[in-house]
């Protein structure tokens, strides 16, 4: 029988999580989420692939779509831009990363990234220890119950800005949801868990 062993901002199943496990990987993945989220514009040709490498681009079919978001977040309107996720850790087969965003500015993102095996999959989640740094403004949150291998969330506010993002690791394939515009209230976290509980389901039986 699977065990599960929770600790402080991260479920893992049928491993061990540490709390420097925590502080780091959230850091570094709500940050680089964040970052990925860039500003696009509305017309045509920002909705189109924004990638330079076609042979390693997931299909659009791996991630939640439009209606799926908006039965979480009804007032996302409209997909900005799609292509590979820039910010994968480690060396993945293929990425896919889609931005929502309504029209207030919020944004939703989704990636998923794809690697050779379940092994590399968790090496490169391991590499983005080593690679990030604490965030001033991180805030661990609780982490979405049976999503994955393991599963981690955190908030990050600098300024204005808060991003809350939650991640999956599931087989070989390692899932990111991340929220810009959104308080970490906790209809806002449910929402996010929900939602990453979707994604992970659609990546890994898409």
């Amino acid at each position: 029988m699977v065990q599960s062993t929770e600790r402080h901002g991260v479920r893992t199943r049928g491993g061990r999580g540490s709390l420097a496990f925590l502080s780091i990987v959230l850091a570094g993945v709500v940050l680089a989420a964040g970052c990925g989220q860039q500003d696009s514009g509305s017309d045509a040709e920002s909705q189109q692939d924004q990638t330079t490498s076609e042979a390693n681009l997931l299909p659009e079919e791996v991630v939640v779509a439009l209606d799926g978001v908006q039965s979480y977040f009804p007032e996302i309107e409209r997909q900005t831009a799609t292509g590979e996720n820039s910010t994968a850790a480690g060396a993945p087969d293929a990425t896919r990363m889609v931005i929502y965003e309504g029209g207030d500015g919020r944004r939703v993102t989704i990636s998923v990234d794809q690697y050779a095996s379940p092994d590399a999959a968790s090496t490169a989640f391991e590499q983005a220890i080593g690679k990030s740094e604490v965030v001033p403004g991180f805030v661990a949150l609780p982490a979405p119950a049976g999503v994955g291998d393991k599963a981690f969330a955190g908030s990050v506010t600098q300024g204005a800005d808060t991003h809350i993002g939650y991640g999956a690791l599931d087989g070989a394939y390692v899932v990111g949801v991340t929220s810009a515009g959104y308080p970490a209230t906790p209809e806002n976290v449910d929402k996010l868990t929900g939602l990453t509980r979707d994604a992970v389901a659609k990546a890994t039986t898409a």
